[in-house]
């Protein structure tokens, strides 16, 4: 029990999986329909999009629409972003712990991180040493539009939180960072900044809301992204000014926050109140006499921030799966590869893949999807999931543009890994690379 509170449910893993699937809507995968729209009610079911600017086989947060929306394309994400009209500009990026994409009607509930950064900055002297460049840079943005760091010229080095940083760049940090500047659009590692009145509406900018409403609002976000938290999952600051045991009282209390039990785990678990009836449904689907098996066919290829991994310890608990992303792993110590996407198939996880786009080359020649490696887990059954694996597969080329593909010939010498060649070969330019 939590606070004295007898869990309103008790649930078994299965049914905890089979909800987070379709909670996920990841059963069945890439069930949106293509628009733009798709986009806005993902973001609205999951909360909030994990931005990652590391591409070797897609951006993470392309690879989670593309995992639930069909035909999804990039340039839907970044119109909705960076559009030049306020009131078209219906997401935007912002600080929840990491860099987020969010609805732009929530900013009001995401202002505190950017409030207490201005509080700090001017009062421990940050301001006050970059203030000539600071100067400068809102002077030239409010008569010239918006600007990016190269369009400020070299300026002497200055002590910043990453290091010895150009004055320029390091007073535009600081500037975006306490909400006197906003992001107006990126290409690659390159970003614009421009004033707030020119990027949102005038609604958002001058709605107010209080601290402990942000914090209530921003650990239920937390919830509503995983769908399904372990009792300390979802992550709180220290300097919050209310804690753990408050927000989930106050959320219970406005019926917002449930709690449940799973069999065989210890403690509570969480998920929005809302989501009741679909767990009820969920529970009802995998028990009985009368259970509903998940189309074993039904696979996505999930990006390493993923939200449904988000929480590596419910990884462990639910799906007996392990997973640590390896991009930050030094390559001699790396188990799998950079980018290692789980499968998930199903309700389950039954296996991950390796791969990376290949750029095409100066004489003009495509690039091709390369597959490195492909291993399943010890409970998994390889040939209940190749034809799912194969549509997943061709659905990640399309997503990067690209026809062509490659695997190395000790995959495709496997029974598991010529089966899935000789199916993406059907449609796709798809060769062994040696």
């Amino acid at each position: 029990m939590s606070g004295g509170r007898a869990p309103s449910m008790k649930i078994t893993r299965a049914a905890a999986r089979r909800f987070l699937a379709e909670r996920h809507m990841l059963l069945p995968p890439r069930s949106l329909p293509a628009s733009r729209g798709s986009v806005l009610a993902l973001i609205e079911r999951l909360g909030s999009l994990q931005f990652d600017p590391v591409d070797l086989a897609g951006r993470s947060h392309e690879l989670v629409c593309h995992a639930r929306i069909d035909g999804f394309e990039p340039r839907w994400v970044d119109e909705l972003l960076y559009a030049s009209v306020p009131a078209k500009r219906a997401l935007i990026e912002q600080y929840n712990g990491v860099l987020v994409i969010i609805p732009t009607s929530e900013l009001p509930y995401y202002r505190r991180p950017a409030d207490r950064r201005r509080e700090r900055f001017w009062s421990d002297g940050t301001y006050k040493k970059l203030k000539p460049w600071a100067e400068t840079i809102m002077s030239r943005i409010a008569s010239e539009g918006a600007l990016s760091a190269s369009d400020f010229g070299p300026s002497k080095l200055v002590d910043w939180s990453w290091g010895p940083t150009p004055a320029y760049r390091a007073a535009l940090e600081m500037l975006a960072n306490s909400g006197e500047l906003y992001l107006a659009r990126r290409e690659g590692s390159i970003r614009w900044f421009d004033l707030p009145e020119r990027l949102l509406p005038r609604n958002v900018l001058e709605r107010r809301v209080s601290e402990e409403e942000q914090v209530a609002h921003t650990f239920l976000a937390r919830h509503r992204d995983m769908g399904l938290t372990s009792a300390n999952a979802a992550w709180v600051p220290r300097d919050w000014p209310l804690t753990r045991k408050q927000l989930v009282e106050r959320l219970i209390a406005h019926g917002e926050l449930l709690e449940v039990e799973i069999v065989g785990l210890p403690g509570v678990w969480r998920l929005p109140a809302a989501e009741r009836f679909a767990l009820e449904a969920a529970a009802r689907a995998t028990t009985g006499s009368r259970t509903a098996a998940a189309d074993p066919n039904a696979v996505t290829l999930l990006s390493p921030l993923d939200p449904l991994i988000h929480d590596r310890a419910r990884l462990e608990q639910l799906y007996d799966f392990h997973y640590r992303w390896e991009i930050y792993t030094p390559e001699k110590r790396r188990t799998y590869g950079p980018y290692t996407m789980p499968i998930h198939a199903g309700d389950a996880i039954v296996g991950r893949i390796q791969m990376h786009r290949e750029k095409g080359g100066v004489d003009g020649a495509s690039g091709a999807l390369i597959i490195d490696g492909l291993w399943w887990e010890r409970r998994a059954k390889p040939q209940h999931h190749l034809e799912g694996l194969t549509r997943a597969i061709r659905s990640h080329q399309r997503l990067l543009g690209l026809t062509a593909g490659k695997m190395p010939s000790v995959l495709a010498e496997r029974r598991d890994g010529g089966q899935l060649f000789k199916r993406l070969k059907r449609v796709d330019v798809f060769r062994v690379n040696d």
